[in-house]
């Protein structure tokens, strides 16, 4: 279902594989600039260190079909055998106040977003090299060994598919932390005073 253009506040999207940092990164622009944040609605069950990162909404699969089918869902995906959905609402409610929004999703919601919301400002965060990302990913300390693989595939065809493709507006390589979220942070500046 298209949906119509926002035009009040700014539609924010980082994406980019697991283990690429935009977690971490959505939480320092949360602190640092006060940008409304969308939590994410998922089927997946929650773990131990979940409240030191991106927060969920944590609902079963029934009530996930539930909302998707009643059409209050923003943006969906599966994505490694769980369900991820972006409510409706708050986030065109904020959107309607005049609020920048903050979506942290994968690639196939921020497909969906640039889609339905074409003015969205879709940014890609990518690991410095793929060794650097595997180190990551082993760091969590949370994957079993195939999951980890599974990620890692994932993630190479995620980073190959957003390249490909023309419909990130940004491409942000999280090698140190601080300068990507400068770099974000001057991004979002200069989209919403229509210098990009």
């Amino acid at each position: 279902m298209n949906r119509p253009t926002v035009n009040r506040g700014q539609l924010v999207v980082l994406s980019g594989p697991s283990g690429v940092g935009k977690s971490t990164i959505a939480l320092r622009l949360r602190s640092e600039t006060g940008i409304a944040y969308a939590v994410s609605a998922t089927t997946r069950t929650e773990r131990p260190n979940d409240d030191k990162g991106k927060v969920y909404e944590y609902i079963d699969q029934a009530a996930f079909y539930r909302r998707l089918d009643a059409d209050q869902f923003l943006e969906y995906a599966q994505v490694h055998g769980h369900y991820y959905g972006t409510p409706v609402h708050p986030t065109l409610d904020d959107l309607g106040d005049g609020k920048d929004v903050l979506l942290d999703i994968d690639v196939q919601g921020a497909l969906q977003v640039r889609y339905q919301y074409p003015d969205a400002l879709l940014i890609f965060i990518l690991p410095p090299d793929e060794p650097t990302l595997l180190k990551r990913l082993e760091g969590r300390g949370r994957d079993s060994k195939d999951d980890m693989t599974r990620r890692f595939r994932a993630a190479k065809r995620e980073i190959h598919m957003a390249k490909g493709s023309r419909a990130f507006d940004h491409m942000v390589i999280n090698d140190d932390l601080d300068r990507a979220v400068s770099e974000i942070r001057r991004i979002i500046v200069n989209k919403k005073a229509g210098a990009l």
